[in-house]
C-alpha cells in the first residue's frame, strides 16, 4: 500500500491490524478528496478557484483603469468584449463550482463524497492517521517519566508521529467541536452531519443562485422566457464577490478541519511578471489603422458569405 504524502507508514501506527486497516481506507479516502481540492488536475477545485480569482483581479484593475482616466478614449468593441467575456468566465465557473451533477468536480459534490462516508469520519482516524498517539496523557506522561531535564533547560517536543502528545491534545479539541463537544471523548466519536448541511446551505446563497440562474439561463442556454418565467436576476460585481468568497470559504474549511489539511495559500496567483505592463501603451499605432479597417472589410465580408453556405456540403 502506497504511503506517498505521509510522514509515517501504516506499519508505524501502533494500532492492532483491523485498526491499520481502517487508518489504510481513511487514508485513500483523504487522498481522494483532498486530490479534488488540490490537485493538479485542471477540473480541482483550487484550480478552478484560482483562475476566477486571476480572472477577477485582472478585470477589476482594468475598470479602476477606465475609471481612474474617465475621458480617455477606448476601443469600445475591444472593452464590450473584455466586459463579456469576464461575465461569461465568472458566472459560468461559480456555476460549475457548485455544480451537482455527480461527474463534475465541484465543491457540492465534496460535500456529498464526504457525507456517504461517516464511518471514516471518526475521532480516532481524525487524530491517528499519520502515527499521532490517540491516548496522549499517557504518552506525556511516559515522556516526563523518561527524561530529566535540568533545570531551565528547553524540552522539544515531537509536532509529528508517535510521541507528538501535544498535537494529539490539539486535534482531540478540533474534534470536539466538529462532533458537537461531548461530556466524554470516545474512539467512535463522529462529525455531526449537521455540519455539512450547513455548508450546503452556504452554498445556496442568493448570490450564489443568481449567479447559477443567470449562467444557466442566458450564458449557457439561450432560454426563451414565458411571461410565467420571471425575469433573469440582475448579477452584480458584488454578488460575483460574494459567491465566490462563499465557495472558498467552505472549501478552507472542509480542508483544514475535515481533514486538518493546509488551508489556502494566496487566492490570487503571485506572478513573475507585471501584469500592468504596456497598460500605458495604445492598442496599435495609427499607421495600421488603415490596414486595420481593410481587414475589417475583409472578415465581414467573409462572414456575410457564410449565409449563402450549403448546409449539405460536406466539409473536410
Amino acid at each position: 500500500m502506497s504511503d506517498t504524502g505521509y510522514r509515517y507508514s501504516i506499519d508505524d501506527c501502533k494500532f492492532d491490524e483491523k485498526t491499520k486497516k481502517r487508518i489504510s481506507e481513511y487514508r485513500k479516502f483523504r487522498d481522494a478528496c483532498l486530490e479534488r481540492i488540490y490537485g493538479d488536475s485542471g477540473t480541482s477545485i483550487a484550480n478552478q478557484v484560482h483562475d476566477l480569482a486571476w480572472h477577477t483581479a485582472v478585470f477589476r484593475t482594468l475598470n479602476e483603469a477606465r475609471r481612474l482616466e474617465p475621458d480617455r478614449g477606448v476601443n469600445g468593441p475591444m472593452w464590450e468584449l473584455i466586459v463579456a467575456g469576464y461575465a461569461n468566465i465568472m458566472t459560468l465557473g461559480i456555476r460549475k463550482l457548485v455544480d451537482r451533477d455527480p461527474q463534475t468536480d465541484s465543491v457540492w459534490n465534496l460535500i456529498k463524497r464526504v457525507e456517504k462516508r461517516p464511518e471514516l469520519l471518526t475521532r480516532e482516524l481524525f487524530i491517528c492517521y499519520d502515527a499521532l498517539p490517540y491516548d496522549f496523557e499517557a504518552v506525556r506522561d511516559r515522556l516526563k517519566a523518561q527524561e530529566e531535564v535540568p533545570s531551565g533547560t528547553i524540552r522539544w517536543l515531537s509536532n509529528f508521529g508517535p510521541d507528538a502528545w501535544s498535537t494529539s491534545k490539539r486535534m482531540h479539541e478540533v474534534f470536539d467541536t466538529l462532533c458537537g463537544n461531548p461530556q466524554k471523548q470516545k474512539r467512535g466519536d463522529t462529525i455531526e452531519l449537521a455540519l455539512f448541511e450547513a455548508l450546503r446551505e452556504a452554498l445556496k446563497s442568493p448570490c450564489i443562485t443568481r449567479v447559477q440562474t443567470l449562467a444557466s439561463k442566458s450564458i449557457a442556454h439561450a432560454e426563451r422566457l414565458s411571461e410565467s418565467s420571471g425575469a433573469i436576476p440582475n448579477v452584480t460585481y458584488e454578488d460575483v464577490d460574494e459567491a465566490l468568497k462563499i465557495i472558498i470559504s467552505v472549501t478552507n474549511w472542509i480542508a483544514t478541519n475535515v481533514f486538518y489539511d493546509n488551508a489556502f495559500g494566496t487566492i490570487v496567483a503571485t506572478t513573475t511578471f507585471d501584469p500592468l505592463e504596456h497598460l500605458d501603451s495604445p492598442w496599435v499605432t495609427s499607421k495600421h489603422l488603415p490596414n486595420l479597417r481593410q481587414h475589417w472589410r475583409e472578415i465581414s465580408k467573409t462572414m456575410d458569405s457564410w449565409a449563402d453556405a450549403d448546409p449539405f456540403v460536406s466539409r473536410t
